[in-house]
């Protein structure tokens, strides 16, 4: 099987590798994916191997990588042309996907694409209905993942992780001073250790946040995504916008509160049992742009206080 390539898509695609899994039974399940999400995968018990392919851009270079397996078939998660490319120039005879992004050809078994259904509109059934369609079960449930033991504590203090990025862009990140705000308000009331945690890329929200609150202990982007994970496990309260950590904390069975922008939670929201989503609707949400052009008023619209009632809630 071959992974969706960013942490949040891989997560709402739990539920159908596991299907796939139940379907094969004693057959072995392999998945491929980014060396980057190795570690969610390798977290899946239903996952019997793991092939964390180191140059995932390279397109002869993941080939190479799939074609030491000598697979039978592939099943293709993502949508694109080169991870159908990636199996054929491995020479799997097999090869399974949505018959979208030009890709026909390159595929043996193409799935119609299904048709759009209201009640099934989050991504998770988009990649059930593929496994579906080859006769695996539709049990659309989160499955539970294996959790790597924390470091013993040296302090006894709750922690709230704080992630304040989102990869996608501007319009899907809360104010920094939104999120002081409520790392304020745990610490006062519950004495809470902050830790902010997050990719590279949210190392300069990070450093702006901690600069306003120095007691804050700054992990972004000084993780590997096994210990970034374990750290979500780890935590009394996860607060962050619509992003791979909120998927990744909610698939953990971490308390979760996730602030919603531009993006619409019914596609891509947190499935997990103990996530609370805070939206402002307003006129032009979901917009789905990376930045906002006018007042961005559907973030501006919800405040600390919002995030503090439903964090105190979970806590």
């Amino acid at each position: 099987m071959r992974s969706p390539n960013w942490l949040g898509d891989a997560v709402m695609a739990l539920p159908a590798v596991r299907n796939l899994k139940t379907m094969l039974g004693n057959d072995p399940l392999v998945v491929a994916a980014p060396e980057k999400l190795a570690a969610l995968w390798q977290a899946c018990p239903f996952v019997d191997q793991v092939i964390a392919l180191e140059q995932p851009k390279n397109l002869r270079a993941a080939a190479k990588q799939l074609r030491v397996g000598k697979f039978g078939s592939a099943v293709l998660l993502p949508n694109s042309l080169r991870a159908a490319a990636e199996a054929w120039l491995a020479g799997i005879p097999q090869r399974i996907g949505y018959a979208r992004g030009g890709r026909r050809l390159l595929l043996t078994d193409a799935v119609p694409v299904p048709p759009r259904n209201p009640v099934r509109l989050h991504q998770r059934f988009y990649y059930l209905d593929l496994v579906t369609a080859l006769g695996a079960p539709s049990d659309a449930s989160l499955p539970e993942l294996r959790r790597e033991p924390a470091a013993a504590a040296t302090e006894s203090r709750a922690l709230v992780a704080i992630c304040p990025g989102a990869e996608y862009g501007p319009a899907k990140r809360w104010p920094v001073e939104n999120f002081l705000a409520v790392a304020r308000h745990f610490i006062t009331k519950h004495n809470a250790r902050i830790v902010l945690l997050g990719a590279l890329g949210d190392a300069a929200i990070a450093e702006a946040f901690v600069q306003q609150l120095p007691e804050a202990e700054n992990r972004a982007g000084k993780t590997s995504l096994a210990e970034f994970l374990t750290a979500l496990a780890s935590a009394r309260l996860v607060l962050c916008n619509d992003s791979g950590a909120m998927h990744a904390a909610s698939a953990l069975g971490a308390p979760t509160v996730v602030v919603f922008g531009s993006t619409e939670p019914q596609l891509t929201g947190p499935m997990g049992p103990r996530s609370r989503v805070l939206r402002h609707h307003v006129p032009c949400s979901p917009c789905f742009l990376r930045e906002c052009p006018i007042d961005f008023a559907c973030m501006k619209g919800i405040t600390p206080d919002m995030a503090i009632a439903a964090g105190e809630k979970l806590f």
